[in-house]
């Protein structure tokens, strides 16, 4: 018996498995369904998830019980290979298995890609999944409690401001449903102005929702603008901080909630597709083969399908992708019975938009609609799309609900598993602050952080650490609140253990328990002030000396070891011509290299410590000492921040011996 293979459970796929059962004959062929949740999506309706208005349930739909006689599976598929015919995936027990097929169907859609804006992924909401929904719906009305109780009236605002990133279908539809849900929701609140409630729109282009007419463009802004949501045009997010959205042109939003509805990709299995491909979408024929290959075919989001009907490559929508895997069902079926293919062909039916208080814009056959029977219209529509008579009937008696009593404000707070994370942050961003609770340890991958003591006299910068030194470790250990606060230098990528985990794995790792134990040492001097109180008044300049001879990164090694010959020097400065500092070559480094037997002619740049911690004129002698005492380094680098370039460098000697000189005299000198 033949066997098909659908890898993908969104609107192709199911599409596509439902036409294959009603029009294959029994023991015809075998269809099987690859699909990591057990359940069909019906994505337009996650919005409404968001702003309360359906239980996130009454938009799934489960495999199994729509599509009776296939086979479906939840393991991740991990390749296909075309040329064997075969699908490789993760079989139950962990291990790598192959299925063969006659024919397979890619229809696994685009997955959520937030990584192209620095920090998005770490601190936006993506909207692509039902766990996705319900996670921002509970976000929203946690920051509803908070703003409640919030006596600081600029936190208050942010805690009631919302950011969405992208103008198209869904950034207007949870833009619309956020706005709906927290304006509603003041009545139940006793603090929450409605002046401090603020959801933004951040897109790209000149228009929001380029898929219809400009006329119902025109009509859902307006409309959106006089319900108080406001709309940032040609305009592309740079950054996301815990703080808000950074934009392009320099300006920065600040937000409780960052919702993201740009930015996807393909799922792996298809980047490493041998298949023709544009823009990561796989290229197909008319028939919606992949080009060159018989039995492999592609459709939906995933898939660049030519329309015949207007010879223009079909929209990444959902009747398209439903179409589409009717039509390809069709032309597998022709195949298997020795028949011709066809082309895939369909007109366009219209568009539906929700944009919030209970108006939509609609395009359908021609027609234009806006206002309230575009909303009627919109949810009809929607309703009788649903894949079931169970879940039409459950969708349609909420929405009846909601038109006589208020949206459910009630939510989950589920403890989640503690995980190893990643976290961006902006030059200037609070980490955390001291007299903050300890939630997490930190290690730093990329850029630098400054330890900040709080005093009455002010805050005072008193550390500096790089990429590989850590921190909150001390306050997880002793359950207390953090005595230090600590901010992003630059932009900053830290990986973020929660208490659970950090004790795991401290309490396991034996280098790591070490490295704890002798942090704690070293840092002893940052909560002395017998020490940090003798260098407190020293300006850098004063114990500053000339830099090391500045050499060029393509600089041969027999070359360094020249100038650290012939100089009494511990380190040498990496940089171009008039150019910022690169790097610091130490003679260790010089040594590790002839370890390694590099030869003579080697760069310098090959072993030199690129991007080294350094400090500024405008940095304390006590921020210096500790940074020194925490790298381990017997001198830093003094650079301009206004262009990098290297003017300096500290030695820990000179700055101790200036300390203890002034000491000694102090206690010498005769009283007045």
């Amino acid at each position: 018996m033949k066997r098909i293979i659908i890898i993908g459970g969104g609107f192709a796929g199911v599409a596509c498995a439902k036409r294959l059962l009603s029009r294959l004959k029994k023991g015809e062929a075998e269809v099987v369904l690859f699909s990591r949740e057990n359940h069909l999506v019906f994505s337009p309706l996650l919005a409404d998830c968001v702003g309360s208005s359906l239980d996130p349930s009454d938009v799934m739909a489960s495999l199994r019980q729509m599509l009776p006689g296939v086979l479906c599976r939840t393991e991740e598929v991990y390749s296909i290979d075309l040329e064997k015919k075969q699908v490789i995936y993760e079989d139950w027990d962990g291990a790598e298995a192959a299925l063969p097929y006659d024919h397979v169907i890619i229809s696994s859609g685009n997955v959520a890609d937030l990584n192209s804006v620095p920090g998005m992924a770490d601190h936006a909401y993506p909207l692509k999944t039902v766990g996705d929904a319900a996670e921002l719906r509970s976000h929203v009305l946690r920051q509803l409690e908070k703003a409640e109780v919030c006596s600081d009236p600029a936190r208050r605002r942010w805690f009631l401001s919302f950011v969405v990133v992208g103008g198209g279908y869904s950034g207007v539809e949870v833009a619309g449903e956020i706005n709906d849900l927290v304006r509603s929701s003041r009545r139940y609140y006793s603090w929450l102005p409605e002046n401090e409630i603020n959801v933004t729109v951040v897109h790209s282009r000149d228009q929001i929702l380029p898929e219809i007419s400009s006329s119902l463009r025109d009509f859902a802004l307006e409309k959106m603008k006089k319900h108080g949501i406001k709309f940032i045009l040609n305009a592309r997010a740079a950054m996301a901080t815990p703080e808000g959205v950074g934009l392009k042109d320099g300006s920065f939003l600040e937000a409780g909630t960052v919702v993201c509805t740009v930015g996807t990709s393909p799922a792996p299995f298809v980047q490493k597709l041998k298949a023709e491909a544009d823009k990561g979408k796989i290229l197909t024929a008319p028939d919606m083969r992949l080009k060159g290959f018989d039995s492999a075919w592609a459709c939906g989001d995933c898939a660049l399908v030519p329309n015949a009907h207007d010879g223009q490559p079909s929209p990444p929508t959902g009747q398209f992708a439903m179409r589409q895997g009717a039509q390809l069902a069709d032309n597998v079926v022709r195949i298997l019975r020795g028949e011709d293919t066809k082309p895939f062909s369909f007109r366009c039916l219209g568009q539906l938009c929700s944009i919030g208080g209970h108006k939509a814009v609609a395009e359908m056959l021609g027609f234009k609609l806006s206002g309230f029977w575009a909303w009627f219209v919109w949810r009809g529509v929607y309703l009788f799309k649903l894949p079931t008579w169970s879940r039409r009937i459950k969708v349609g008696a909420d929405w009846a609900w909601l038109l006589l009593f208020p949206r459910d404000l009630a939510h989950e707070r589920a403890s989640t598993t503690e995980r190893v994370s990643h976290a961006h942050y902006e030059s200037g961003d609070w980490i955390f602050h001291q007299g903050d609770p300890a939630d997490a340890f930190y290690v730093i991958e990329k850029g630098e952080v400054e330890i900040i003591r709080e005093g009455q006299d002010g805050a005072q910068t008193i550390a500096l650490l790089g990429p590989g030194n850590f921190f909150g470790e001390q306050a997880l250990i002793d359950r207390s609140a953090h005595t230090k606060a600590v901010r992003a230098r630059g932009p900053v990528e830290v990986i973020v253990m929660g208490p659970q985990v950090f004790r795991r794995i401290s309490g396991a790792l034996e280098p790591l328990r070490q490295a704890i134990a002798q942090a704690k040492v070293r840092r002893g001097y940052l909560s002395s002030d017998s020490v940090l109180d003798a260098i407190a008044t020293l300006p850098i300049a004063q114990v500053m000396e000339p830099p090391p001879p500045l050499v060029p990164p393509a600089t041969p090694l027999h070359a360094i070891a020249r100038l650290f010959e012939t100089g009494d020097w511990e380190s040498l400065f990496i940089s171009e011509e008039n150019g910022p500092l690169l790097g610091i070559i130490t003679l260790t480094d010089l040594v590790r290299a002839h370890g390694k037997q590099l030869p003579g002619t080697a760069k310098c740049e090959q072993v030199m410590t690129r991007k080294p911690s350094a400090i500024t004129l405008k940095d304390t002698a006590i921020a210096a000492f500790n940074t020194m005492r925490e790298l381990n380094v017997k001198s830093l680098p003094v650079i301009d921040p206004a262009n990098g370039h290297a003017i300096g460098i500290l030695r820990a000697r000179k700055l101790m011996g200036r300390v203890i000189g002034d000491a000694t005299s102090s206690v010498l000198e005769p009283n007045s």
